[in-house]
């Protein structure tokens, strides 16, 4: 094992646990379930015979009855089919002997013993495998296109052309050779032995039908209403009308039909394997809108609701209830002392359960394609047994014995039939038993030439062994699945318990990683409110002082106006002494002498204002200048404050980041050691 891969994600725990149930639930579902899909001769021109599985006759092939694993088909003589398994078409020329060797949800196998066959793929295979098989070779289809396979047992040669598409083609021993578009190879010999200078295939009477029978399948109307998985839609388009209806969608008409007529009225029961009973309608539009989708009756006429336009349909025997017959323990009595039974068609948005064994699934995939989006909420169970008219009764000892006409159905009081219990499942034993197909067919005809019947048996023989053999690989097949998935279970069972485990330490490491966030976040906040503490503290500190600076320079202004006011009183008074002391001299004097010393008193009192003045502007300049340091050293204390307040927010914050990476160090050690060690105890 991978070391890498020891401890998936839980994506992959769950793919792989999704994937076990996928294998429990294919394989119970392979045991129980019949085929989704079936063939149909969708068209006939001249003879076509049919000889179904389990049977040795032959019988004119009837389009309505579904054909299955084991069935053979002959065209006689100026005779062509045109069978279809899904969207896939099958051509048949005249003379032409085919077996469907195997036919379910997954394989298409068919083993051409005479004549010519053109084969149109139309879809993608999506994990389907189609494969022609003659005496020479086996042609497994790769893909959409158009095929021809020509087989003549007399020669001992098998041509194969394709005119679009790729296919690959196999011998006896293991050989193989790709063949593609525009390419044609004639072989002889069970070994891919090409025969030499075979002249190529030209175009025919039989290429022309074939190209007339794809233009008409590309133009249907019905095609543009219903899956071209659903078989028979092109016989819709000459029968009847497609109309929109405001609850119900896209609903088809039929055409012509009786006043009193009700879906499954005409046609007969028979028993097919695995199905067990099943409706062969009598119209010839009769197989699509019996075996899928629902009827409505609306108004005054019935119409199909074909369900899911896009939906991958499944194939149902018969899509009704049935009534009497001891359903639910109910019997309703008729004419002559009897007993009889009765069907009516399922209505849209009622869900089938078919009377046969079937998983779940197979069930709600039939459910799933039938009812479509427009499908009404009722709050009465089986809206159809409430109309008249669409209850089909029977005596139950006429039922499966043959067709079904008007003179055989019974007419009783509708009221009597209104409450009568309902059930899936026809409740007539099968007088065949499952294991051969009964009734159905068409009136017997003259078999092939005996060769062919023998070469036919012969290769369905080959066939059955090889399908005994796939049977018996897909039971080895499945053994080991189940191994597989027991192997699978427990390694899920030990992912998920490692997983249990890595997710709890994933857990308390993120526990831890969400403390240390939260721790962080909380040392955030106080720090951002420490930083907005000390911007605050340091705002009003630069604010206090500045208001220190300016109530000091305020003082020292008024200190010196009140020293320059001082000045002028003592002036002042000196120049009254001055004026009295000359007042005097004056008195004494000549006013000569008064007037020199006047102007001499004068020129004293100037000199002396300006000595003043000069002395004031000396004391307010040195004031302002000691005001103007005090505030410069004041800012260089602030700066300082705040570079060491800054200094702090990162040393705190270095502290905080190493706390981090000692927490993410621990978390990186608590996630590693579960993927060290894959799931294995510590070592000591």
């Amino acid at each position: 094992m991978n070391p890498r891969n020891s401890l998936l994600p839980r994506r992959a725990a769950g793919w792989l646990l999704g994937l076990l149930m996928l294998f429990v639930g294919l394989n119970a579902a392979a045991q129980q379930d019949p085929p989704g899909r079936v063939g149909r001769l969708n068209f006939q021109q001249g003879t076509v015979s049919v000889s179904p599985a389990g049977d040795d006759n032959w019988y004119r092939a009837d389009p309505n009855r579904p054909l299955t694993s084991g069935d053979r088909l002959w065209t006689d003589r100026n005779s062509r089919a045109e069978i279809y398994v899904g969207s896939t078409a099958v051509r048949l020329d005249e003379q032409t002997a085919v077996t469907l060797s195997e036919l379910d949800d997954e394989t298409l196998r068919i083993t051409a013993t005479q004549g010519d066959l053109q084969m149109r793929v139309r879809d993608e295979l999506a994990g389907q495998r189609i494969e022609i098989g003659t005496a020479n070779l086996a042609t497994v289809i790769d893909g959409p296109g158009d095929y021809r396979i020509d087989t003549d047992p007399a020669a001992g040669t098998t041509r194969v052309a394709i005119a679009a598409g790729s296919a690959m083609l196999f011998g006896e021993n293991g050989e193989s050779m790709p063949l593609g578009a525009r390419q044609q190879l004639t072989v002889s010999g069970r070994n891919l032995a090409e025969v030499s200078g075979a002249p190529p295939r030209g175009a025919g009477d039989f290429d022309r039908w074939v190209a007339e029978r794809d233009r008409l399948d590309d133009q249907s109307i019905s095609a543009r209403y219903v899956s071209r998985d659903v078989l028979g839609y092109q016989q819709l388009d000459a029968y009847g009308d497609w109309q929109n209806d405001p609850t119900y969608g896209d609903v088809w008409y039929p055409r012509d039909v009786d006043a009193g007529w009700a879906p499954y009225q005409y046609g007969q029961w028979v028993e097919i394997v695995p199905w067990g009973w099943t409706w062969i309608d009598a119209a010839p539009w009769g197989f699509a809108p019996m075996h899928y989708g629902r009827w409505a009756h609306i108004g005054r006429r019935w119409g199909w609701v074909p369900g899911r336009p896009h939906a991958h349909p499944v194939y149902a025997p018969a899509l009704v209830g049935f009534v009497g017959g001891g359903v639910a323990g109910a019997n309703i009595a008729i004419s002559g002392g009897r007993q009889g039974i009765g069907w009516f068609p399922l209505a849209p948005g009622e869900a089938w359960r078919p009377g046969y064994r079937a998983s779940q699934r197979y069930v709600d995939a039939a459910n799933r394609a039938a009812l479509g989006p427009h499908m009404p909420s009722r709050n009465v169970a089986f809206a159809n047994r409430q109309t008249p008219g669409a209850i089909t009764l029977v005596p139950m000892d006429a039922f499966g014995r043959g067709p079904v006409g008007r003179r055989d159905v019974v007419q009783v009081p509708h009221d009597r039939l209104v409450g009568v219990p309902v059930g899936m499942g026809a409740p007539i034993p099968l007088r065949g038993g499952m294991g051969e197909q009964r009734g159905g067919f068409g009136r017997p005809v003259a078999p092939p030439p005996a060769a062919i019947q023998a070469a036919q048996q012969h290769q369905l023989q080959q066939a059955l062994q090889v399908q005994q053999a796939q049977q018996l690989q897909r039971q080895q097949t499945e053994m080991q699945q189940r191994a597989t998935a027991q192997a699978m279970q427990a390694q899920v069972q030990q992912m998920q318990q490692a997983q249990r485990q890595q997710l709890e330490t994933q857990q308390r490491a993120a526990a831890q990683a969400v403390q240390a966030q939260q721790l962080q976040q909380a040392q955030r906040q106080q720090q951002e409110v420490q930083q907005r503490a000390a911007a605050q503290a340091l705002q009003a500190q630069q604010a206090q002082q500045i208001q220190q600076a300016q109530r000091a320079q305020a003082q020292a202004q008024e200190r010196a106006a009140a020293q320059a006011m001082q000045a002028q009183r003592q002036q002042q008074e000196a120049q009254q002494r001055a004026a009295a002391q000359a007042a005097q001299a004056q008195q004494a004097q000549p006013l000569q002498l008064q007037r020199q010393q006047m102007e001499a008193q004068q020129r004293a009192a100037a000199q002396a204002m300006q000595a003043q003045q000069l002395q004031l502007q000396r004391q307010q300049m040195e004031m302002q200048q000691r005001a103007a340091q005090a505030q410069a050293q004041q800012m260089q204390q602030l700066q300082q404050q705040q570079q060491q307040a800054a200094m702090r927010a990162q040393q705190q914050q270095a502290q905080q980041q190493q706390a981090m990476r000692q927490s993410q160090e621990a978390r990186q050690r608590g996630m590693g050691r579960p993927g060290q060690d894959q799931g294995q105890p510590d070592k000591p």
